[in-house]
């Protein structure tokens, strides 16, 4: 089958560039630009805003955004962020940072978060500075830089393997934090997140609204296909709409997830453009159903 012509015209403008490029460079390209908002991504937008946006506080209030593996925690932090990219400030040396990301480190480490926050604003300290002055030089940067929000994810993994004790002195230094920069931070996690943040009542009182995002609908579903539609770079209109069978196979795969949806409609374009068919069928779907493991977790109905 030789390649069809573009004939692809429910696809966004900014996707259409990626087109003419061959094979799966073209998804190496453009896949990490692809984000579908779920409904409770949307809930979770709208919170990060309200911190982000938040007047300076000396008890400023934040977030817990929380759900199962696979309901799109991390990709709604970062395409958070990606919206709200620095902007230079004409009036001073520093870019305006609205919202900063970063994950957590490994273990329960003062001085990782420190140098991590200091890296995504672009000014690290270039020697071996004490703690003392580093938290000093990390606090005078987020406020020079003007940081909104700052984002931790993953934090739930620090309780891994570390004894409760050094836990609670990290949430402490957390909460210090927080109190010393004004500004709201807004943690990520699976579900044990919120236990480790409800044992602690110092930091628990940071961090009191909680977003949790979940599984998707039937309902909800059939939006969210319909939108990744306008996004999947394919030379040609797959019309999910049209192929019931298709949209209920879908749903079942996904489990009502949206990482495993994004996973398998990635592995559906491969395919669609090795064969050059271009677009995404039922056929299309069974040929690649088998790839990934079980969700985890049960679909909400």
């Amino acid at each position: 089958m030789t390649n069809l012509p573009f004939t692809n015209n429910k696809l966004r403008p900014e996707m259409r560039e990626f087109l003419d490029i061959d094979g799966r460079d073209r998804l190496y390209a453009c896949w990490d630009r692809i984000w579908i908002p779920t409904p409770s991504a949307e809930e979770a937008f709208l919170a990060l805003q309200d911190c982000m946006h938040a007047a300076p506080s000396t008890k400023p209030r934040g977030l817990i955004i929380t759900g199962d593996a696979d309901t799109g925690k991390s990709r709604t932090m970062t395409a958070f962020r990606d919206k709200h990219l620095p902007k230079v400030n004409p009036a001073t040396e520093y870019a305006e940072h609205p919202v900063i990301y970063i994950t957590a480190p490994d273990n329960p480490s003062r001085t990782a978060v420190l140098k991590k926050i200091l890296d995504e604003l672009g000014h690290p300290l270039l020697y071996n500075a004490s703690d003392e002055n580093l938290r000093a030089h990390t606090i005078r940067m987020l406020k020079s830089c003007a940081v909104g929000t700052i984002m931790i994810d993953e934090i739930g993994d620090i309780q891994r393997d570390y004894v409760s004790s050094k836990v609670v002195e990290f949430l402490r230094f957390l909460k210090g934090l927080i109190n010393e920069t004004g500004r709201p931070f807004v943690v990520g996690g699976t579900p044990v997140v919120l236990d480790l943040i409800g044992g602690e009542e110092q930091i628990a009182g940071r961090l009191n609204t909680v977003v949790r995002l979940k599984p998707f609908t039937l309902t909800e579903f059939v939006k969210i296909l319909l939108a990744f539609e306008h996004m999947l770079p394919l030379r040609a209109v797959s019309d999910f709409r049209a192929d019931e069978s298709l949209i209920l196979t879908t749903f079942d795969l996904s489990g009502g997830y949206i990482g495993r949806l994004s996973y398998l409609l990635h592995d559906a374009c491969q395919v669609a453009i090795e064969d050059r068919s271009e677009r995404i069928t039922l056929a299309t779907i069974e040929k690649v159903k088998d790839r990934s493991i079980a969700t985890v977790g049960r679909r909400v109905a």
